[in-house]
C-alpha cells in the first residue's frame, strides 16, 4: 500500500510538472490571444488552465472504486475548462488524460476499463468541439472530425501501447508461475523418492539387524556351553559378540528417525560379496559389465566396512547400472571395487559414453549421496576423461580388527 501511494504521488508530480511545462513553453509562443472570448483576461484564462491542470494530475491520488472513474473525471475537466476559458491553452489539459489512461490501461483490464474510457472519449470530444466553437468557426463537419480525431489521439491511443505492456507483464507472470509450479513439483517428487530409498534403507536396516542379532545368539550359546570347559574360547566368543553388537548400533544410530514402511521388494541382505551376483544379473539383461575387484594382502573383502556401508556399496553399483542401461542403452560399463587402500573403500562405475547417465531427475543420485553421508562417505558423478564416471569413497571403522572377528 505505501509503495502504491508512493507511486501515484510520484506520477502526480511528474504529469503536473509535464503539462505545467508544455504550458510555459506555450505561452512563450503563441502570440494570438490566449482566450477566446474578449471578455475573458487573458491571466484568468492562464489562472484556470493552472488549476485545471493541477486538478487533474492529482487525480491519481484519489482513492476511487475503480480507475475508469478518475479517468472520467479528468476528462470532464478539460470539458469544464473548454466552457469556462476556452481558448488557446486548451490543448495543454490533455496531457494529463493521456496519462491518466496509459496508467490505467497498465493495471485494468480493457474490458473493464472499456465503459470508462468511451466515457472519457466522449468528453474529450466534446470539450474540443465547445472550445473551437468559442473561437468562432462554423464548419461542423471539421469540427466534428477534429473532435473525433483528439479523442481518440487523448483517450484512444495511449491504450494501445499501455494494453501490450500489461499483455507482456501478465505473460511473464503466468510463466514465473508456472516455473514455480514446477519447481514444487520437483520438490514434491524430489521428497517422495527420498521418502521411499529412505524406506528401503529402513527396510534393509531391519534385515542387516536381524542377520546380526542372530549370529549374537548363536555365539551366546556357545560361550555359555564354553564357559566352564574352556574359558579362553569363552573369552574370545564375548569379544565376538561386542564387536557384533557395536556393529548393530552403528547402523542404527545412523538411520533413527528414519523408518518407514515399505513394500518388499528383495529381502536378502547386500553385501560386497553379493556384486557378483549383481553383475551377472546385469549380463543377463544384455548390458555388457566388467567386474573388477582388488583386494588388499591379508586383508577380507571389505573388511572393517560395516554392514550398513557394503549396503551402500552394494546400492551404488546397482543404481548405477540401472542409469546405464536406461540412459545409455548398449554402452559397456566398468565396475571397480578398490579394497586395497588402508583407510577406506573405493567403489568406481564407469561407462564408455559421454552423456550425462545420472538418471535425469536426479532422484537415484540424491540417494546414493545420502547412502554415503550416513556412513560417512562421499559420492561423485559427472564425466571424466572422456567418460561418465561414478565413485563412491566408504571409510573403514575405527574396530575394524573385532568387526572382522
Amino acid at each position: 500500500m505505501a509503495s502504491a501511494g508512493r507511486d501515484s504521488l510520484l506520477s502526480a508530480a511528474a504529469t503536473a510538472a509535464l503539462a505545467l511545462g508544455l504550458l510555459a513553453i506555450l505561452l512563450a509562443l503563441v502570440d494570438e490571444p490566449l482566450s477566446a472570448r474578449p471578455q475573458t483576461p487573458a491571466a484568468v484564462a492562464v489562472a484556470a488552465t493552472v488549476l485545471v491542470i493541477i486538478a487533474q494530475s492529482a487525480l491519481p491520488l484519489w482513492r476511487s472504486r475503480t480507475r475508469a472513474d478518475a479517468l472520467v473525471l479528468c476528462a470532464a475537466l478539460c470539458l469544464l475548462l473548454a466552457l469556462a476559458a476556452p481558448g488557446a491553452l486548451f490543448t495543454v489539459s490533455a496531457v494529463p488524460v493521456i496519462v491518466l489512461a496509459f496508467r490505467a490501461a497498465l493495471r485494468t483490464p480493457l474490458r473493464r476499463l472499456a465503459g470508462g474510457a468511451t466515457g472519457a472519449a466522449v468528453l474529450v470530444a466534446a470539450a474540443q468541439f465547445a472550445n473551437t466553437s468559442a473561437e468562432g468557426r462554423t464548419d461542423l463537419w471539421v469540427m466534428g472530425v477534429t473532435a473525433l480525431g483528439q479523442a481518440v489521439v487523448v483517450v484512444g491511443l495511449p491504450l494501445l501501447p499501455a494494453a501490450a505492456i500489461a499483455a507482456q507483464r501478465a505473460a511473464r507472470e503466468a510463466q514465473d508461475q508456472t516455473v514455480r509450479a514446477l519447481a514444487r513439483e520437483q520438490d514434491a517428487r524430489v521428497g517422495q523418492a527420498i521418502a521411499l530409498e529412505r524406506a528401503a534403507m529402513a527396510r534393509e536396516l531391519h534385515d542387516i539387524a536381524a542377520h546380526h542379532l542372530s549370529g549374537i545368539a548363536v555365539m551366546a550359546s556357545a560361550v555359555e556351553a564354553q564357559i566352564g570347559p574352556d574359558p579362553a574360547a569363552a573369552r574370545a566368543g564375548v569379544a565376538q559378540i561386542r564387536a557384533q553388537s557395536r556393529a548393530v548400533l552403528d547402523d542404527l544410530r545412523s538411520l533413527v528417525g528414519l523408518l518407514r514402511q515399505a513394500g518388499a521388494e528383495d529381502d536378502a541382505v547386500k553385501t560386497l560379496a553379493t556384486l557378483g551376483e549383481l553383475a551377472d544379473a546385469a549380463r543377463a539383461a544384455g548390458a555388457t559389465v566388467r567386474l573388477e575387484v582388488r583386494t588388499g594382502a591379508g586383508r577380507a573383502l571389505g573388511e572393517g566396512i560395516s554392514p550398513l556401508g557394503q549396503l551402500a556399496a552394494y546400492r551404488m553399483v546397482q543404481e548405477s547400472l540401472t542409469n546405464v542401461r536406461r540412459h545409455a542403452p548398449g554402452a559397456a560399463a566398468e565396475v571397480l571395487v578398490d579394497d586395497t587402500d588402508e583407510a577406506l573403500l573405493r567403489l568406481v562405475v564407469r561407462n564408455d559414453v559421454t552423456t550425462d547417465v545420472t538418471d535425469g531427475g536426479g532422484f537415484g543420485v540424491r540417494g546414493m549421496s545420502e547412502r554415503a553421508e550416513l556412513v560417512g562417505g562421499r559420492l561423485t558423478a559427472g564425466p571424466v576423461a572422456g567418460v561418465w564416471e561414478v565413485r563412491m569413497d566408504i571409510p573403514r571403522s575405527a574396530d575394524s580388527g573385532e568387526r572382522a572377528s
